[in-house]
């Protein structure tokens, strides 16, 4: 199944993000972003990110930097505009 196919995939990332703050290393890099963004997809599937906590903690991480939060609200205000 698909799902499985994506789990499976999605425990290298957290066994990754458990030993390192980013998926690359210890800098944050476009595979970062790239990831935060196919990640927040995840809620359309009802895939809760939850389940692999360092993935969630990564999520967090990410979401929290100031231009990660200026580029989600333009986003919003453009969506609703």
């Amino acid at each position: 199944m698909l799902k499985d196919r994506l789990f499976r995939r999605l425990d290298h990332v957290a066994a990754a993000l458990e030993t390192q703050d980013y998926l690359l290393g210890g800098r944050f890099s476009v595979a970062d972003a790239y990831l935060f963004t196919v990640l927040r997809w995840a809620r359309f599937f009802a895939i809760d990110l939850q389940r692999w906590p360092a993935v969630a903690a990564f999520m967090a991480r990410i979401g929290d930097r100031a231009s990660v939060r200026a580029a989600l609200d333009i986003e919003t205000a453009t969506v609703a505009a």
